[in-house]
Order: structure tokens, then C-alpha cells, then sequence
């Protein structure tokens, strides 16, 4: 896997080394492991270094307990518990203020954001 990309920035070329990947869930337990496979898939194919990182936002359908199941296939995903109060501005809030890596993009639980929109969206930056 690629490590780092690099990004022409004011000064110069800026090293790019992780992107990630931010995705609010409110009882998403059914649609989350085939909306994480689908983007691990597609981030290794681009070689694009990531986490995944997930806000379960109160979830009261199991989300919590399919996240612990799928962190332990996929190293690169980790999850917190939103508390109250909950609503979808206040997970991706909370989840901009967690994210390490050196940008970011929201997707939504469900799938219904395509995986390769999110690699055109880490190349585009990759271009400068």
C-alpha cells in the first residue's frame, strides 16, 4: 500500500499521507459492513493509506455491536459514540474534531455514496 501521496501546495509540494474517511450512522447495524467493505476495497485498489472512522450517533439497532465486529476485520476502522444530544451535524462535528488523518470526506452509512467518487476526490487533491 502507497503511503503517501503529494500535493503541489504555496510553497511547494505537501506530503499527503492518510485520508479519512468520516461516516455519521443512526441505525446503520444492516448497511454498514457492506458500505466499510465497498470503501477498504476501493482504498487499497488506489493505494490510498485511511482510516474509516465512524460516529454512531445513538444508535439503539445494534450499530455499536456490528462496528466492534467489523473493527476486528478491518484495522483501519475505528468508531466512537456520539452522546447526546444526537443529530447528523452534531456526529460530523464531533467526528471532524477525532480524525487524524490530512483530509477528510463524509460518506454516508447507507452506501449511497459510490467509493470511487471518494478516490477522485483524494487524486483531485493529489493534483495540487
Amino acid at each position: 500500500m502507497q503511503d503517501q501521496d503529494t500535493v503541489a501546495g504555496p510553497e511547494g509540494a505537501v506530503a499527503m499521507g492518510k485520508l479519512s474517511v468520516l461516516i455519521p450512522a443512526r441505525n446503520e447495524a444492516d448497511n454498514l459492513g457492506a458500505t466499510i467493505r465497498g470503501l477498504v476495497a476501493a482504498l487499497e485498489d488506489g493505494e490510498i493509506a485511511h482510516e474509516i472512522l465512524v460516529v454512531n450517533d445513538n444508535s439503539t439497532d445494534g450499530t455499536e455491536k456490528e462496528l466492534a465486529r467489523l473493527e476486528k476485520t478491518f484495522p483501519a476502522l475505528r468508531h466512537f459514540n456520539n452522546p447526546p444530544p444526537n443529530g447528523f451535524g452534531l456526529a460530523v462535528q464531533a467526528g471532524l474534531k477525532r480524525f487524524t488523518g490530512d483530509a477528510v470526506v463524509i460518506v454516508m452509512a447507507d452506501g449511497s455514496d459510490d467509493p470511487q467518487d471518494v478516490i477522485a476526490y483524494w487524486r483531485k487533491l493529489s493534483e495540487g
